[in-house]
Parts: C-alpha cells; sequence; structure tokens
C-alpha cells in the first residue's frame, strides 16, 4: 500500500513539474499559434472568395445596377481579407490583388448613376471576370500548402489571373 503511495505521489509530483515545464516550452515555440492564425486567416479568405465565386456566377441573371449591391459588398469582404492575408504571410509569398480593387470600381461606375437597367456588354464584362476569376479561385483554394506555406506556382497562377482581370477592367473603364 505505502509502495503504491509513492508512486502515486512521484507520477503528481512529475506531472506538476512537467506540465509548467511544457507550457514554458510551448510559448518559447510560439510558432504554431502564427501559423494556427495564418491558417484559420487564409480559410476565412477562401470562404470569401467562395462567396464571391457564386455572386458571379449568377451575374448573368442581373438585369439592373441595384442588383449588383451584393456582388459591391462580396467584392470589397473578398478584397479586405485578401489583404489581411497578404499582410500576414507578408509582400514576398503573397501579392496584393489588383483586379477586385479594379472590379469594385467597375461596379461603382456602373452604379454611379442610379439605378438602371444593364446593357448587354456590361453584363457581359461581368460574365468574362467570372470567367477569369474561376482560374484564379481555382489557384487560390490550392494556395496554403500542408506545411501551411504560401504555394508559389499557385501564387503566380492567382497572379496572372488577377492581372488578366485587372487589364480587361481596367480597358473596359477607359472606353
Amino acid at each position: 500500500m505505502k509502495r503504491k503511495r509513492k508512486v502515486v505521489f512521484y507520477l503528481l509530483l512529475i506531472f506538476l513539474l512537467g506540465w509548467p515545464l511544457y507550457q514554458i516550452y510551448a510559448m518559447m515555440q510560439g510558432q504554431s499559434e502564427k501559423q494556427d492564425a495564418g491558417k484559420m486567416l487564409y480559410q476565412v479568405s477562401l470562404f470569401q472568395m467562395e462567396l464571391l465565386s457564386s455572386y458571379l456566377q449568377n451575374v448573368d441573371k442581373a438585369k439592373d445596377t441595384e442588383s449588383l449591391n451584393t456582388l459591391r459588398q462580396a467584392v470589397y469582404t473578398a478584397n479586405f481579407t485578401h489583404d489581411h492575408l497578404v499582410l500576414a504571410f507578408g509582400n514576398q509569398s503573397l501579392t496584393p490583388l489588383a483586379g477586385l480593387p479594379d472590379l469594385m470600381q467597375y461596379i461603382l461606375r456602373l452604379q454611379v448613376g442610379g439605378q438602371r437597367p444593364l446593357r448587354s456588354d456590361e453584363v457581359q464584362t461581368l460574365v468574362e471576370v467570372h470567367k477569369q476569376f474561376n482560374v484564379y479561385f481555382d489557384a487560390y483554394g490550392k494556395l496554403l500548402s500542408s506545411h501551411l506555406e504560401i504555394n508559389s506556382s499557385q501564387s503566380a497562377l492567382m497572379t496572372k489571373a488577377d492581372q488578366t482581370i485587372s487589364e480587361m477592367l481596367r480597358k473596359k473603364m477607359q472606353q
């Protein structure tokens, strides 16, 4: 019986000394919390991109400028979360987007004149944006590797699709 008590006492002592040491070690590492935060921010950003994709998918059904309000909000939130993802991972690994602010600007230009029916060329432009965004969204879905690092090849594909969207919209806004 005494032997059993000694074993329990020593196990308890080891636990009471080991637990604070483990906590100190985990605090000194600190890297896992940063990576987990980056992963969660990526998941939020990916979710916002998915929402934006679903709104772009229905853009061919838009009849007037007022029906673009939800799309405009989705563009804003997707751009906002991506900008924060860039801040978290750094400009070296991930580039800020030009296509989303340009899409926001294009939608705002359409809406400046008040509520009016959309012309077929305006709807067609948004449909073309959706086609390019599909390429962008596919790359965005594979952007974070299993080691919680930015996949440079997917980032390059995403940047290329973003540049295509941006150039197309800038050309359209100059007309």
